[in-house]
């Protein structure tokens, strides 16, 4: 889903030059607006507006070094979850009509595909319209084609068929259902914050989970902690951002509008221009484009150094 702009029409009018804009063509400053919005969060590696998110992260023990969420001020966590168990198993038994056939999980529900003879089908179950892990079962094995689900067993409740099918993990890809079948994750086991830090200093951890934990800066998206070692084990699920995107930002908006508004009046075609004893030269297309000064004066503070990789 695309991220709100980062700054209302409204707002952007502020500007002499752009409430021109708006008033010959109002389609164009809007797109100005998004593209600019979207440069701006490229740039500074932050959302700014208030959303919500589901970040998977690999376990160890963090203690000195922080685990840093992607987006903040983190406004409130409401799920830090670990131990991933395969929930539910999906296979396809009729290999003898279908020459291929998969299932993958998506941010709203599942998708199975499956190809008979050069013909494909496919079908997605939404988790709204099966919210419990044994509904969603119930509602593969009715397909027909082939199409089988069984519940798994843990030892918590017994088995997963009264959990949240909204509960998989989004975008496993696309996984075959023969050979077996595919086996989709549920993260089962919920990570508590500290109340108190633990009295046993920097030691490393056995398999005891009681020992897990952890404490945030909301400032700064870091969650300092001890994590269950594995792999992409570990899923946090948290609000972040700005009740109010900051007006050095909003500002920074607005003045890369402008900007972008005032290239396109320019016509990159000619590099030189003479009219009688005078001469225009234009800067060279050919070099990379940068932020204007003002524009990188006013996000600089709020750029995130941390998500910058040197190659």
């Amino acid at each position: 889903m695309p991220l709100p702009d980062l700054i209302t029409t409204a707002r952007a009018t502020q500007n002499a030059a752009l409430l021109a804009l708006n008033a010959s063509n109002p389609s164009y400053l809007a797109s100005l607006i998004t593209a600019a919005s979207d440069a701006i969060r490229r740039q500074c590696n932050r959302d700014f507006v208030q959303s919500t998110y589901c970040e998977y992260y690999s376990g160890g023990v963090y203690l000195k070094a922080p685990l840093r969420l992607r987006q903040f001020p983190v406004l409130q966590i409401t799920r830090v979850a670990g131990n991933p168990q395969a929930a539910l198993q999906v296979m396809n038994l009729d290999s003898a009509t279908n020459q291929r056939a998969t299932v993958e999980t998506t941010t709203t529900g599942l998708t199975l595909f499956r190809i008979a003879s050069g013909v494909p089908t496919s079908v997605s179950l939404s988790f709204a319209d099966y919210p419990t892990v044994g509904q969603m079962a119930s509602a593969i094995t009715a397909l027909g084609g082939g199409w089988s689900a069984t519940t798994q067993s843990q030892t918590i409740t017994g088995d997963f068929s009264k959990w949240p099918s909204a509960d998989f993990k989004p975008l496993q890809g696309a996984a075959t259902t023969f050979l077996g079948g595919a086996y989709l994750e549920i993260y089962t086991e919920e990570l508590q914050p500290f109340m108190s830090w633990p009295t046993d200093g920097y030691e490393e951890l056995g398999p005891s989970w009681r020992a897990s934990g952890w404490r945030l800066d909301d400032q700064t998206g870091e969650l300092y902690g001890r994590f269950p070692r594995g792999q992409l084990n570990i899923r946090i699920d948290y609000s972040a951002g700005f009740a109010t995107v900051p007006q050095p930002i909003q500002e920074a908006a607005v003045q890369l509008v402008q900007d972008l508004y005032q290239a396109s009046l320019v016509n990159n075609t000619v590099k030189k221009t003479t009219l009688g004893d005078s001469s225009v030269e234009l800067k060279s297309t050919t070099a990379t484009s940068e932020l204007s000064g003002k524009v990188s004066l006013l996000i600089a503070p709020y750029i995130d150094h941390s998500k910058m990789i040197s190659r």
